[in-house]
């Protein structure tokens, strides 16, 4: 799938209702305004849209959020071009992970070597007893870098157990719940327009 309309807007602010997939690598791939299957509408069409979305979904620290916003000038087009390819190609990966795709499709094999190359571009560091890869602040691949990381440490987590896909639109998020399991991503979008639906439909 291929985003085709870049929407500027949402780079005046966020809401609780973006952040709903319970890790960042999966708000991510949720940054499109996605009320269907389409992934047509992108939430994150500029770096100012892109560096609010990720203070709000904590994808880095905020020391490394800070370092990140000192030089903007390593922030272009072709990497905003690059990130977004990527989103596409890890939401086509994450998709075989919930049995939609072929497991060992080329999307796949593009999110690996994302995550390798961020491995080999970043750090292993460690603060007491927790460790984890940082991106480099300084290198031009740096957004790239710091969500292929997530990706890494969700993929390595429990919650990959627990992922779901939306019914109703495109989103990822992780099911915690018990009994039946959640079908929506947000009970306050999909889920009241998907009961809506089902009521006209009476």
């Amino acid at each position: 799938m291929v985003i085709s309309e870049s929407q500027s807007r949402y780079a005046e602010g966020w809401s609780e209702a973006d952040y709903v997939g319970g890790h960042p690598a999966l708000d991510f791939i949720n940054t499109v305004a996605d009320t269907g299957k389409t992934r047509l509408s992108d939430k994150i069409g500029n770096w100012d849209a892109v560096r609010k979305w990720a203070g709000g979904a904590g994808l880095l620290s905020r020391p490394e959020l800070a370092a990140f916003f000192q030089d903007a000038s390593l922030d272009d087009d072709d990497e905003l071009a690059r990130l977004h390819r990527f989103r596409e190609q890890a939401y086509e990966a994450i998709l075989g992970l919930v049995g939609q795709t072929d497991t060992g499709s080329q999307s796949v094999i593009d999110l690996e070597r994302s995550i390798r190359d961020a491995m080999g571009r970043g750090a292993f560091s460690g603060e007491g007893r927790q460790f984890r890869w940082q991106p480099d602040a300084r290198s031009p691949q740096r957004w790239l870098d710091a969500v292929a990381l997530r990706f890494e440490e969700f993929l390595r987590s429990e919650d990959v157990t627990r992922l779901r896909q939306c019914t109703r639109c495109t989103w990822f998020f992780v099911d915690r719940g018990r009994g039946a399991g959640r079908r929506w991503c947000d009970m306050r979008t999909c889920g009241n327009r998907a009961k809506a639906e089902a009521f006209r439909c009476r």
